[in-house]
């Protein structure tokens, strides 16, 4: 899409897996990748020295490259870098926020201040869902500086394929329905509450496979209380499954459940892509009642949304869904017409680059000055 305006963007970010094979595929002239950018692991006092890096390498950039907007992926440190480098050279940034970001910080001393002074110096602030938008609200951001845009998804690479014969095997899925979760293995994810729901419905045991895709620290865990609820032959852990692969997962299974919860802690699930890929392929989804998922799952059309606390509840509709194909099959393409008709990673970006053209010229209105088309920078 960037070919067809005169803008060009740098993303600042880190080294991750593939990066080297990914970067000679897309950057171009016009698209740059410069990855030095350290993003740190928390926002504890101890890590503030570290925040000098990727400053630096934010006002290399800016002294080498004019730089008419800034989009910081995070709040700490891009963000606070970004509402810097508007104090300091008056260059407007869009901040990002996806819910969690505002409730996780919450019952920290001093966090929350920081983040207000981010999200209300931004120019504008893009919201994930509604429940990113309400909490915008709460902490005091202007409601004319915010802006609903949820995420897309990529209905080329999620859409309805046969399921793969190898995985099939590998697995043990022959003639078995498959419940299948993708997600870290934390606790608000609620891999523990669909286990303890599969214990409730055993007239279903004999044909069920519930397939846990990811890692993460409450691994051990999950696997005791599935040996304590006798579920062995039923609960298959898949460890780590490379981005290039998740299509394929998504296609072997008929449900997908993920009952998302809220911490004590405050971390929530913000918006819930997974449920949009599972959709994008065909597939009826069931998802907590909790945090951003009102904007990914209409309950009772492409999936259903359920008290995250409530096994019975949980058992109920796995059950009903798994034991009516018609009903999944209704689901499952409600849920895909909708991602492919209102989720559209192009009308998003499109838009995103109108926002950004919006503050540009409005910033330069008031430097009064114009030019055809912006430079963006982006911190993530």
């Amino acid at each position: 899409m960037l070919e067809r305006f005169p803008d060009r963007l740098t993303v600042l970010t880190k080294k991750v897996p593939g990066w080297r094979e990914f970067d000679s595929r897309v950057a171009t002239r016009a698209f740059r990748i410069i990855r030095r950018f350290k993003p740190l692991p928390s926002w504890r006092a101890q890590q503030l020295p570290k925040i000098f890096f990727p400053l630096v390498n934010t006002l290399a950039h800016l002294l080498r490259h004019r730089v008419d907007i800034i989009h910081p992926g995070d709040l700490y440190p891009q963000g606070v870098i970004a509402r810097w480098m508007k104090e300091l050279f008056g260059i407007p940034y869009i901040a990002y926020c996806h819910g969690e970001d505002i409730t996780l910080t919450d019952k920290y001393r001093y966090q929350p201040a920081v983040r207000n002074w981010i999200y209300r110096g931004a120019d504008l602030v893009v919201a994930a869902c509604e429940f990113a938008k309400e909490n915008l609200l709460r902490i005091g951001v202007d409601e004319q500086k915010i802006v609903k845009i949820t995420p897309g998804v990529d209905f080329v690479r999620f859409t309805p394929r046969p399921p793969s014969s190898d995985l099939i095997s590998q697995y043990g899925l022959q003639g078995r329905k498959v419940l299948l979760t993708v997600a870290r293995l934390f606790p608000r994810k609620g891999h523990e509450a669909v286990i303890r729901a599969i214990a409730k419905v055993p007239e279903m045991h004999r044909d069920l496979a519930y397939l846990i895709v990811g890692l993460g620290p409450e691994r051990k865990k999950l696997e005791r209380l599935v040996a304590e609820l006798g579920l062995n032959d039923i609960v298959k852990f898949t460890g780590y499954v490379a981005e290039d692969r998740l299509a394929e997962f998504y296609n072997l299974c008929d449900v997908f459940v993920m009952t998302n919860q809220e911490e004590e802690n405050g971390d929530i699930e913000g918006f819930g892509m997974v449920f949009l890929e599972a959709n994008s392929s065909g597939k009826p989804v069931i998802a907590g009642r909790s945090g951003g998922t009102a904007d990914s799952v209409i309950d009772g059309v492409t999936g259903y949304r359920v008290d995250p606390g409530n096994t019975d509840e949980i058992a109920m509709n796995i059950k009903r869904l798994l034991e009516n194909p018609d009903l999944c099959a209704r689901m499952g393409e409600a849920g895909l017409r909708r991602a492919r008709e209102e989720f559209n990673w192009e009308e998003r970006a499109a838009r995103i680059r109108q926002l950004s053209l919006e503050v540009v010229q409005k910033r330069r209105a008031q430097m009064s000055g114009v030019s055809d088309g912006y430079r963006s920078i982006q911190v993530e």
